[in-house]
């Protein structure tokens, strides 16, 4: 339950890709199965070279028990907290996780530089050689000298700079976000929508609130309709991320797991979440939405 460019980066160094469900409750991944993966894979003689989770919609995953079992069975962990940057999980910040985590400053995120990210690790010999990779992977000769296959992978120092001015408004916007989630919770309480992500136990708070997402539990109303009453309306609305093992190009490869990524895509919406919206226009959404809902039911 991600975007492809978590899937991609595997492809592109030659690894093969296995895909695992997701919880219903957030949609992120299923710490159990994801194991069971592992232990499958290993039993038959598949060599696992790496796990990467996914913080999906903001949401840091479960790594008490995802860190904790993979570090005993030696498979190194790798975070994607592309969209979960300010989130946190147990007082830990999201990208403090596995042996490198991955930040994105797309133009659709909370922060950002208008594209590229961030590479995140505690281990200085890695970051080493990111920054030599991702400068063409030059030897340090007088003359351009290379013993392996580097890339462009640079951010200019203009954007820097723009993400740094961008980081001193981060917790501002994090908190806007959290107060817009809140007010559509509040607002559709009686309707059949579930948002993935408010669980109690787990404090609502320690999610970033990225984005606003709802899955409809009533058979009765198709998304696609809801999606469609909006976009007459004037309101950009989307579809949850389509699952990677039902991608056209991701078909072929392995798959552990059940429907519960598969229902959510099925069901599932995303709001207007942005910062910069104000509380008419959330009031707008709720209301259009609110008379989609209850039309198409």
């Amino acid at each position: 339950m991600t975007f492809a460019a978590s899937a991609n980066a595997v492809a592109y160094t030659g690894a093969e890709t296995v895909f695992v469900d997701c919880q219903v409750e957030d949609g992120n991944v299923d710490p159990d199965l994801l194991i069971e993966a592992v232990d499958t894979l290993r039993a038959e003689g598949t060599q696992v070279v790496a796990a990467m989770t996914v913080d999906l919609f903001g949401r840091a995953c479960d790594y008490d028990q995802i860190e904790s079992d993979l570090g005993a069975r030696g498979v190194p962990l790798l975070e994607d907290a592309a969209e979960s940057l300010g989130a946190t999980y147990r007082g830990r910040p999201a990208g403090s996780f596995g042996a490198a985590a991955a930040l994105s400053f797309n133009g659709n995120k909370i922060m950002t530089t208008s594209g590229g990210g961030m590479l995140l690790s505690d281990d200085s010999r890695l970051i080493e050689h990111a920054r030599k990779l991702s400068t063409q992977a030059r030897e340090p000769v007088p003359w351009y000298e290379h013993t392996e296959v580097g890339y462009n992978y640079r951010m200019s120092n203009i954007l820097a700079a723009l993400g740094r001015g961008q980081l001193t408004r981060l917790d501002r916007m994090i908190q806007r976000r959290h107060s817009i989630r809140r007010r559509y919770v509040e607002a559709l309480a009686d309707l059949p929508l579930r948002f993935l992500g408010v669980r109690p136990e787990r404090g609502d708070e320690s999610d970033n609130c990225w984005l606003t997402t709802a899955v409809i539990e009533s058979n009765r109303i198709d998304v696609n309709d809801v999606l469609a009453d909006l976009e007459g309306r004037g309101i950009e609305a989307r579809h949850l991320w389509k699952p990677m093992h039902l991608q056209p190009v991701y078909t072929s490869d392995r798959f552990f797991g059940s429907t519960h990524g598969e229902s959510l895509f099925r069901r599932g919406l995303t709001l207007p979440s942005g910062s910069a919206l104000t509380d008419d226009d959330i009031d707008t959404v709720i209301a259009a939405l609110r008379d989609a809902l209850i039309s198409l039911r």
